[in-house]
């Protein structure tokens, strides 16, 4: 059976090494070990297993092009149990944690496709994110208003020069996150649209989830939504909508005509032009969970570190700490708490557990699904450590 889609992708799939670096560490003598060589693969973390391992993926999709494998119910679901976190070999060169400089994330992507494409997939939670966002343009199947998170008493018009993408979890479940993004683009006297009930899901899970057709009708009616609202520049306050808006929408479209930013970097803008001038300071001990999508999820010129820690050091006045794993080195928070409910709390309570190694009381992010996802693990966790999103914090300092 021909794969043409994970063809493209031979060369990296025959040069892997079985090394094990992608999910144990590097073994690579040029590479500093990282600072968290003994949990890279949050799937393989969680089972323990090859099976569940980049390099056992790698040797699988081998041999699913040799014809020696056949695609069962058990393989499909192994294949989507991966967060796509990119630890293992993230979309961005130069910073590997495989010894032959690959990038793994496109090839898993590429083989989901292929999944579709033979109608053996996805599994059925990611079916059903896929058929919410088909039939009422959101992933949780949603059908009030996409706008009914706006703050009470802010009239915030349909067409303008900035456009705030607010997102699905920050529309429909996290709404203190777009509430939060609202206040501080008023609050700095910046004009911004929203679009209402023409936002879409940004259709990351379909892209992720290998759903390309539906991902395309997805991107063609969100850019209209975009271009007929008069954006020039469009902003998220989620890392996997800024991800795939910023680099995902081009490999459809082309040119979008006009520029897509995250909320940090226009608060980072607003903070150097003396917009942003903290009231209150926090005395909190405060540390930050880079989102995979803004941290290592892209390309060198996109990735997201230093503006986030910048923003939180001029409003903290207690302690600010790195986690032990932290910007391309960042431990995924679990991200599919719908589609992936145990291994997303795999990852989260991990991650909840590197703050408590470092005494934080307070996690921030810049996602809203790390803010979901850790959120829910702190909670299981029943443990004393709030998690809030960067918009929220800087809210609170700015006393807004």
């Amino acid at each position: 059976m021909a794969f043409e889609l994970l063809e493209k992708y031979r060369q990296w799939i025959w040069n892997c090494q079985a090394c094990s670096a992608c999910f144990r560490g590097p073994h690579n003598p040029f590479r500093p070990l990282g600072p968290t060589p003994d949990r890279i693969c949050p799937e393989y973390e969680k089972y323990k297993s090859l099976w569940h391992s980049c390099m056992g993926r790698i040797q699988d999709i081998k041999w699913l092009m040799e014809g020696n494998l056949e695609i069962t119910d058990e393989f499909v679901d192994c294949v989507y149990d991966c967060l796509m976190c990119g630890a293992c070999g993230p979309e961005r060169m130069g910073l590997p944690s495989c010894v032959v400089a690959r990038q793994q994330v496109p090839i898993f992507r590429a083989l989901r496709t292929e999944i579709v494409k033979q109608k053996k997939g996805p599994p059925e939670p990611f079916k059903k994110v896929g058929a919410a966002i088909e039939k009422e343009g959101n992933r949780f199947g949603a059908k009030v208003e996409k706008s009914k998170w706006i703050p009470e008493g802010m009239d915030i018009p349909t067409k303008g020069d900035l456009v705030y993408f607010a997102g699905c979890v920050a529309s429909y479940r996290s709404n203190q996150i777009a509430q939060s993004t609202a206040k501080l683009l008023n609050h700095t006297e910046t004009s911004f649209a929203v679009l209402g009930d023409d936002e879409w899901c940004c259709g990351n899970p379909l892209y992720d989830t290998g759903m390309m057709d539906a991902f395309e009708f997805v991107v063609k009616h969100n850019v209209s939504a975009l271009r007929n609202a008069g954006a020039k520049r469009v902003v998220t306050s989620c890392a996997c909508c800024y991800n795939v808006l910023k680099l995902r929408y081009p490999e459809v479209l082309k040119d979008l005509g006009f520029e897509v930013v995250h909320i940090i970097e226009l608060l980072s803008e607003l903070l150097e032009r003396g917009k942003i001038n903290p009231e209150r300071i926090l005395k909190e001990r405060i540390t930050y969970q880079d989102p995979c999508h803004l941290a290592r999820l892209g390309t060198s010129w996109n990735a997201l570190t230093e503006e986030p820690r910048k923003l939180l050091n001029s409003i903290v006045a207690g302690d600010f700490v790195e986690m032990e794993g932290n910007q391309g080195d960042a431990q995924c928070c679990g991200r599919y708490v719908v589609e992936l409910p145990e291994g997303s709390l795999s990852a989260g309570t991990s991650r909840i557990r590197d703050a408590k190694a470092v005494d934080a009381s307070t996690v921030v992010t810049s996602c809203s699904f790390c803010n979901w996802s850790l959120n829910r693990a702190a909670k299981e966790m029943n443990v004393d450590i709030k998690v809030q999103d960067i918009t929220e914090i800087m809210v609170q300092a700015l006393g807004l």
